[in-house]
């Protein structure tokens, strides 16, 4: 099998290539148009790791709608006519507009409707739909949920790293299970993908799957730390989701989980 790495400088790429063979892979970049004249002949499946991904600084609709709807879209109907079988195409979680929320757990399911709300989110939904109308194509849509791994961009599981330093740490009255992923399990789940020959929406997840404040108490013990937690500041936290911004409450007091028995974790 030749697998084709579209966006090879994507930190989850980079993870991903460092467990293949590197004969069995060849790598292409949407920064230029070298993708249109590309030959596609040789290759087998293509993963589409290219994204812009959600920043408050970026606001171009258009940019956004290129490089995650119209250009993953172009290259699968070039390649399926040059024979390409398969297109994985890493996907969000952004797609569903749902996220979690204090107090509470959201179960992400089949039925969840995808009502996005960001242009990241509106675009890669786009992209899925377009590459869903590519006839002879088997495509698989990958919905990530939160990344995290040594190096890692973004700021989610560095807080909770940091707190992971604490002795003792205030949790509300119950912990909501919580699905992330680690980069190291992307890798292993795409893998798993390869060989799997049918199309649809798959969302991988660590197993088992921890509410947030357990994964803190978990991280604290690898570090040496018998961390303490305790509820008896549960209604101060219900007053601080009222004023603290509220990305930070709701994910750590609340609850996002995707529904392992809909969509296989393909982590275990």
């Amino acid at each position: 099998m030749k697998i084709l790495i579209v966006g090879p400088n994507s930190f989850i790429a980079k993870v991903f290539m460092s467990e293949l063979y590197r004969e069995t892979y060849t790598t292409l970049s949407v920064r230029d148009e070298d993708w249109e004249e590309y030959d596609y002949s040789a290759i087998d499946t293509i993963v589409y790791f290219a994204a812009i991904v959600h920043h408050p600084e970026i606001t171009d609709e258009a940019l956004y709608n290129k490089v995650n709807a119209e250009i993953p879209f172009a290259m699968a109907k070039k390649a399926v006519v040059q024979g390409v079988k398969k297109f994985i195409y890493i996907s969000t979680m952004a797609v569903v507009g749902l996220g979690p929320e204090f107090g509470k757990v959201n179960v992400i399911t089949r039925k969840t409707p995808l009502i996005s709300n960001t242009l990241y989110g509106k675009s890669k939904k786009k992209g899925e739909e377009l590459l869903c109308s590519v006839e002879g194509l088997c495509v698989q849509l990958v919905r990530l949920p939160n990344v995290y791994g040594k190096d890692c961009p973004g700021t989610f599981y560095h807080v909770i790293e940091k707190l992971a330093l604490l002795r003792f740490m205030p949790v509300y009255w119950t912990n909501y299970k919580f699905s992330l992923i680690s980069v190291q399990n992307v890798a292993k789940a795409l893998r798993k993908l390869l060989s799997i020959e049918e199309g649809g929406v798959y969302i991988p997840q660590d197993i088992p799957i921890l509410s947030i404040t357990d994964r803190v108490k978990v991280l604290a013990k690898a570090n040496g730390i018998e961390q303490i937690q305790f509820k008896w500041l549960a209604p101060c936290l219900w007053i601080a989701n009222k004023i603290l911004p509220r990305k930070y409450t709701n994910n750590l007091y609340g609850g996002y989980l995707v529904d392992p028995k809909e969509y296989p974790c393909l982590t275990d």
